[in-house]
């Protein structure tokens, strides 16, 4: 199809004119005109030939590629573009994500830290009080006033499945047994906080 156009050799040349033209003063102007003539009825054959091609081509993507154009056939510039947008819509879904999370763990830590406190007077007779509070604690801090010079410490803390010396969490509430020890009755009331 191009090499159609190709020009190996202009046809009529202006150097192939003897030194003393014996032309007509139209001819010799026909002559000046020759080549470029022929420069032009090439270069406007290739435009029209590249027009062709370039109808054969977008039919030729309309019947193989029917809407499945892939990332690999398109130009660099329009595959940064999309990546970039992809990059972008991926943060922000990362965003929303986080923020849910967060949301939901500050519902969570709100839950966490729901506070109960209380005081209750240590009986004078029993091995052990209970103190019920309607539900299982994550978490019983205890504090007594304890005779001076006691090696036990005034302030108690118990877990679920780690219980203190004496202080221990059941499912409705805390137990506090009397061991080696009882506070003296100035030192009651026993306050605790206990965490829901």
């Amino acid at each position: 199809m191009f090499t159609e156009r190709k020009i190996s050799a202009f046809q009529n040349r202006i150097s192939d004119l003897p030194d003393t033209p014996t032309l007509t003063a139209s001819e010799l102007k026909a002559r000046f005109d020759a080549c470029p003539e022929e420069l032009r009825e090439s270069l406007n054959g290739i435009c029209d030939d590249g027009k062709i091609l370039e109808d054969r081509m977008d039919e030729y993507r309309a019947q193989t590629f029917t809407g499945e154009i892939t990332r690999d056939m398109l130009a660099l510039a329009v595959r940064e573009e999309l990546d970039s947008k992809a990059d972008q819509k991926e943060n922000t879904a990362a965003h929303e994500a986080l923020d849910s999370r967060l949301t939901t763990a500050e519902t969570q830590t709100a839950q966490k830290c729901e506070l109960y406190f209380g005081t209750y007077t240590p009986s004078k007779t029993e091995e052990t009080d209970y103190v019920e509070l309607g539900f299982q604690p994550k978490a019983v801090l205890l504090l007594a006033r304890l005779p001076e010079g006691n090696y036990v410490s005034p302030i108690r803390l118990a877990l679920p499945d780690v219980p203190h010396y004496d202080l221990s969490i059941y499912e409705k509430g805390f137990s506090v047994a009397y061991n080696d020890y009882r506070d003296s009755a100035d030192a009651a009331p026993y306050r605790y906080i206990a965490f829901k």
